[in-house]
């Protein structure tokens, strides 16, 4: 279940709720983003949830209670699709896609460089992390900025590129980047002012999971901005958090492909220590029915601007597409 307030809420009016929780013995989870403040709250006991649930809705601190009609079939207002980005598809019947770049996008030649070199390997789409400048920009230039590297990478590598909206601002970056999908960081999740725009806007969207989010809520994200209006959406599993480490369940992935009726994507570098962990957990998602897999690349991983996880050198990355290859011709 998510709970989202309003820009009034306080600190006090959250404590008042998560104090209730503790009471239910339910879990929750308080994040607070650029645009708004939600709880998450999760139970296997369903009538804590919705005791709950008929308790917040009425508060007036609070501007949304998500609850699923039918929390055992969260699938169940999603309908199968196939998603076009460039000149790949995405999903059922679909070859699988190999979507690799940098963490970061750190200057046009660097992006423009690796871009190209990953063209010539194979890699069908570019990932475009968020972009991090030398110097100071707003969050509208910020974004013009990675609007004009984005469009370098499809018309001087060869392939198309996705984007990254994130912290800086994700309404600038939606207006700026000119991608052919939309890559959503598991934070803007329940960002209803972003899910309304995707959905008005009508490209793609790679939703990642929140590392605290379950599957069910996760899944009620994605279908809230189908049901706003954008049908192309694609899951990125990047791991729950489990004690001190993200975890991917490749059993659970399993499950997902034989049941889900949107694509499923896995991130493997987000949870992996090597090289050999990233191409392991790739192989077994692809072998399993993943529709794709997004990896991190770097020319010099250890000197390049890094998230957490494992990033190939050029070299690792390349060995570890033609161990796929098998798997998604």
């Amino acid at each position: 279940m998510l709970v989202r307030f309003t820009p009034r809420v306080s600190l006090s009016d959250v404590g008042k709720i998560t104090e209730r929780c503790k009471a239910l013995k339910v879990q929750y989870k308080f994040i607070q983003e650029l645009s708004t403040s939600y709880l998450v709250v999760e139970s296997a006991e369903i009538l804590k949830l919705e005791e709950l649930y008929h308790q917040l809705r009425h508060m007036e601190f609070v501007a949304h209670v998500s609850f699923p009609v039918d929390p055992d079939d969260p699938l169940a207002s999603l309908k199968p699709v196939k998603i076009k980005c460039g000149n790949r598809w995405i999903g059922t019947g679909s070859r699988p896609v190999v979507i690799a770049g940098s963490p970061y996008l750190e200057s046009q030649k660097h992006a423009v460089s690796i871009a190209s070199r990953l063209a010539t390997i194979g890699v069908n789409l570019y990932k475009a992390g968020p972009y991090r400048p030398t110097d100071t920009l707003a969050a509208k230039a910020l974004y013009e900025r990675t609007g004009a590297i984005i469009d370098a990478i499809s018309r001087k590598s060869g392939i198309m590129s996705t984007g990254m909206v994130e912290k800086l601002g994700p309404r600038s970056a939606l207006a700026s980047i000119n991608a052919v999908a939309y890559h959503i960081p598991g934070e803007f999740m329940f960002d209803t002012g972003l899910q309304e725009q995707l959905a008005k806007i009508g490209d793609p969207v790679l939703l990642e999971r929140h590392p605290d989010a379950s599957n069910e809520l996760w899944l009620e994200a994605a279908g809230m901005i189908v049901e706003k209006g954008n049908e192309y959406v694609a899951l990125v599993e990047t791991g729950r958090q489990v004690g001190e480490n993200l975890e991917i369940d490749l059993t659970w992935v399993t499950k997902m492909n034989e049941t889900c009726p949107l694509p499923l994507l896995i991130y493997p570098s987000r949870v992996a220590k090597s090289a050999g962990q990233v191409g392991s957990i790739s192989k077994a998602a692809l072998a399993s029915g993943a529709a794709g897999v997004i990896i991190d690349v770097h020319p010099d991983p250890v000197e390049g601007l890094l998230t957490d996880g494992y990033c190939l050198s050029v070299v690792e990355f390349e060995d570890v597409f033609k161990s796929l290859k098998p798997l998604i011709v």
